[in-house]
């Protein structure tokens, strides 16, 4: 007799917790895709609900699902399951309340496929599917470790490197010893490094080649791309100097003014860095028909 659908948690990979938070309370790493015209699932986090009758959410570690968070009561709120397989979300007095579908729940209330749940400041869905697995990178395909501070410039590196296949971990530091100790958690936690960094320089002041002499001791394999926000130029005698100080290469940031008129060069910037990873390489065309859709939107916020 088969036991049903499996359930699972699901955080999308722009959360506000850290790559680092969400994998140390449990939930699995990124899966490849949010790109609108990818086949594969959303990119973000999961969680699977199995093995035990219920599962605590909060801010205590005793809790079954545990965050660090300000905005969780110590034992915020809990999902439990019926012998009928059936799954309900009740809140547990929390300050803040607990929420599905942005609906205040005051009584256990059933949980379908697909529901918003919110505590605190984390949303996440709730999931049941056997089919719902998340999309993890194998041995050949290529991951990138982003640090954008611009969510222009991310949503763009994002969905032209995913549309190549590679798999992009976006994450939310703002220093060298972030960018550091993120790398170090890597090599203690992950089964593989980042085939390459894509990094913002500004995000690694006050210098950036003194990371990249650090990457380049502890982790020589490791491909580094800095950016550089604000320039639409890098001079020869600049790129030397970084590739110098340990950095594969340096570029400059895709320009927001007129992005549809600029897909040559937008392009150009993307392949610099599938080059790298060997992986195939952009057509102006695909740019400019596939993603015209994004670059009018992201045109329009950068109004």
């Amino acid at each position: 007799m088969s036991s049903g659908p499996n359930p699972q948690l699901f955080i999308p990979a722009n959360a506000c917790l850290s790559h680092q938070e969400l994998t140390e309370g449990g939930f699995w790493t990124p899966s490849v895709s949010m790109v609108r015209f990818s086949p594969y699932p959303p990119q973000g986090y999961y969680r699977s609900l199995v093995g035990t009758p219920f599962w605590t959410l909060g801010r205590d570690q005793s809790c079954s699902i545990a965050f660090n968070d300000v905005t969780l009561s110590r034992q915020h709120a809990l999902i439990f399951s019926t012998p009928l397989h059936e799954f309900y979300f009740t809140d547990l007095n929390s300050l803040n309340g607990s929420f599905v579908n942005e609906q205040r729940v005051l009584h256990p209330t059933g949980l379908h496929h697909g529901d918003r749940l919110k505590v605190g400041r984390l949303s996440m869905e709730f999931q049941l599917s056997s089919a719902l697995e998340p999309f993890r990178p194998n041995a050949t395909q290529k991951l990138v470790l982003m640090v954008q501070p611009s969510a222009t410039q991310g949503k763009l590196w994002q969905e032209l490197l995913i549309y190549q296949g590679v798999s992009v971990i976006w994450e939310k530091l703002t220093s060298s010893e972030d960018l550091s100790n993120c790398l170090d958690s890597y090599a203690l936690h992950e089964s593989r490094l980042p085939d390459l960094l894509l990094v913002e320089a500004e995000t690694l002041n006050p210098n950036p080649y003194q990371f990249c002499r650090w990457c380049q001791e502890a982790y020589p394999s490791l491909k580094i791309v800095l950016t550089c926000r604000g320039r639409t130029e890098v001079l020869p005698s600049e790129l030397k100097w970084a590739k110098a100080q340990g950095a594969t290469d340096l570029l400059p940031a895709f320009r927001e003014d007129n992005m549809l008129a600029r897909v040559v060069d937008m392009v150009a910037q993307v392949n610099v860095v599938l080059k790298l990873l060997g992986s195939q390489e952009l057509e102006q065309n695909t740019v400019a028909t596939d993603f015209f859709s994004l670059l009018k939107d992201l045109k329009d916020e950068s109004r």
